[in-house]
């Protein structure tokens, strides 16, 4: 497996990851981790940190992806 495809699977990894934990922190009557007061409460500001690293892990993701058509052998 080459450099290019393992950083694109990573970046996919990352971002579904993240948004799973955005989603997490939003909505509150859970006990969250990672909080410092009122635990079941809801986090905004957990939630906006892990929606950026989505987004930055679907970036990395859309600009490693493999080339369509090309041999791995060849690029």
């Amino acid at each position: 497996m080459n450099n290019r495809k393992l950083l694109f699977i990573g970046g996919i990894i990352v971002a579904i990851v993240a948004l799973l934990c955005s989603i997490y922190y939003i909505i509150p009557g859970y006990n969250h981790i990672l909080v410092t007061h009122d635990s079941t409460a809801s986090h905004p500001t957990h939630f906006v940190a892990f929606l950026g690293l989505a987004i930055v892990g679907a970036l990395v993701a859309l600009v490693s992806r493999p080339k369509k058509g090309v041999n791995p052998e060849q690029a």
